[in-house]
């Protein structure tokens, strides 16, 4: 019976699981939406995995991660391309041998490759899945296989988790920067040993990480990895920059910027406008956006008929509509505009998420794109709403109020 099927009536954990214990060698190709993903096994463990896109149908190869990640220039990597087509010599012996690169990063360049193109594809909800029982080439000298078991239980991790983080880092855009004095309120592992004589305890969690803890008051101990991260915060990367060039994924990356900023370590400072990469997406965002917009102007000049009709109709039908309304009635209107006014303001809010792919952190933000005008974000009020965060997105709150 051939493996394959479609990802609805056949979980992808299952097809993980079935391979592992058959310790089954080949490729299980996957599709889903124009995009491709290609794994490799070898007696039931992961050996290999690429991505491709159907509009580009390029993979991301490890080359491609190195330069991302500023362990090699693009000068040298196509000069060690260029000897591995001349001598047929593994890219990873080529980069050590011309001491481009340690053997020990290149290992986590390949090892990053692998994991992240795993950890994506355990998020579709849909597709098509074929298991080719074939012979396996891969580099033994720099690949250490992945049990099935392992993948599976930091995709389950992943996706239990993802959900908190992304509610805080909802665009892989957003760029941070330390806070003034953030280097004097932490403490590097490196350093831990100076710093306590060599007797302090350091905690480890069920997967291996340090945990943080405050030594003196008000100083915190930070991993090896929160101290990668760290370092790689200055302004200028952006959170897709900090993962590629710490080697730790998408998901840890963000993890850890979080855990940075509860410190009070750092704060972001930026999200880079994107622009539409196709004229087909440009076509699409632009319906959208009027779309969006003409139903938030139907709905807001719905609600002031309403209220118009309602003041008249408790007036006896007279029209002067400002001696009638009482005080309580004031109130009643004024809560209805709020309201009206903070339905407005989300939906501009998705309107922005649609065109540039993420939410705007502040909503200034909406003003400097031409989203709303100035006084839409304090309107009725002097002072301007608020945009605060929650687990289920971005909520509108009005000044004075708690979210």
């Amino acid at each position: 019976m051939a493996l394959k099927g479609t990802l609805r009536d056949f979980g992808l954990s299952d097809i993980f699981q079935l391979i592992s214990h058959q310790r089954k060698t080949g490729v299980l190709r996957l599709e889903d939406k124009g995009k491709s993903v290609s794994v490799a096994f070898d007696e039931g463990k992961v050996v290999g995995a690429e991505s491709a896109s159907a509009r580009t149908q390029e993979k991301e190869r490890v080359g491609d991660i190195l330069v991302k990640s500023g362990l090699v220039d693009t000068a040298r990597l196509d000069e060690c391309l260029q000897e591995q087509k001349r001598t047929a010599k593994k890219l990873g012996v080529v980069l050590t041998e011309k001491n481009y690169l340690t053997e020990e990063l290149f290992r986590a360049a390949l090892a990053f490759q692998i994991k992240e193109t795993l950890y994506r594809i355990f998020q579709w909800s849909s597709g098509t899945y074929k298991f080719d029982a074939t012979k396996v080439e891969y580099d033994k000298h720099f690949i250490s296989p992945f049990p099935a078991e392992y993948i599976l239980m930091e995709a389950a991790r992943i996706i239990d988790e993802w959900p908190g983080v992304q509610a805080k880092i909802p665009s892989m855009e957003i760029v941070f920067d330390k806070i003034s004095g953030a280097e004097g309120k932490i403490v590097r592992s490196s350093d831990l040993g100076k710093e306590t004589g060599g007797d302090e305890d350091v905690s480890f969690d069920t997967i291996g990480e340090e945990k943080p803890k405050s030594i003196e008051g008000d100083r915190t101990v930070l991993s090896a990895a929160q101290e990668k991260v760290f370092d790689l915060v200055n302004g200028k990367f952006s959170v897709s920059d900090i993962a590629y060039r710490s080697l730790l994924g998408d998901f840890e990356a963000c993890k850890i910027l979080t855990d940075l900023s509860g410190f009070g370590l750092i704060r972001p400072v930026k999200v880079p406008v994107s622009t539409p990469k196709t004229e087909e997406t440009a076509k699409e965002t632009r319906r959208r956006k009027g779309v969006v917009t003409l139903l938030t102007g139907l709905f807001f000049a719905g609600i002031l008929i309403f209220i118009l009709f309602s003041a008249i109709a408790r007036s006896g039908g007279k029209l002067n509509l400002l001696a009638q309304v009482t005080s309580e009635k004031a109130i009643t209107i004024r809560q209805t505009i709020v309201n009206a006014q903070k339905q407005r303001l989300m939906l501009a809010l998705e309107t922005y998420r649609l065109e540039k792919g993420s939410y705007p952190l502040s909503l200034d933000d909406l003003v400097q794109t031409g989203f709303v005008i100035d006084s839409d974000i304090s309107y009725p009020f002097e002072e301007p709403y608020r945009l605060e965060w929650s687990d289920k997105g971005p909520i509108i709150v009005p000044p004075g109020d708690q979210p």
